[in-house]
């Protein structure tokens, strides 16, 4: 090897981005707040519940569930492949995680919920 030649280690032809929590997190919240500011409301109404007994299905985990197929179904129209190939209960927690960073958390509802109905009647 001559003084004047320069040695490169091999680089590969191209690199996939590794998925992680956060860019499924960042995808995620693409669509959540497109579909939550829909003008047809089904997203937000899907959210909505606290219990069984007031969700649209009869189970406010079904209900859930809808809200990600609906995430997935706008991913996969918008053709991203990281948020319809990750799994349901990943798509949920960062769903879940969302709702909690805008008020919008189960607890919070839930006290909102109780403070509502178990008022006492304006005397």
């Amino acid at each position: 090897m001559s003084k004047n030649e320069i040695v490169t280690l091999p680089m590969p032809e191209r690199l996939e981005p590794k998925s992680t929590t956060r860019s499924l997190t960042v995808s995620v919240r693409m669509y959540f707040y497109a579909l939550y500011n829909s003008a047809d409301g089904k997203f937000r109404n899907l959210l909505a519940s606290v219990g069984n007994t007031d969700s649209i299905t009869g189970n406010r985990l079904f209900d859930r569930h809808e809200a990600v197929v609906m995430i997935k179904a706008m991913a996969s129209k918008a053709g991203d492949t990281m948020t319809t190939s990750a799994k349901d209960g990943h798509v949920y927690r960062c769903l879940v995680g969302l709702m909690r960073n805008n008020a919008l958390g189960l607890k919070l509802r839930r006290r909102e919920y109780n403070r509502l109905t178990h008022q006492q009647a304006a005397e």
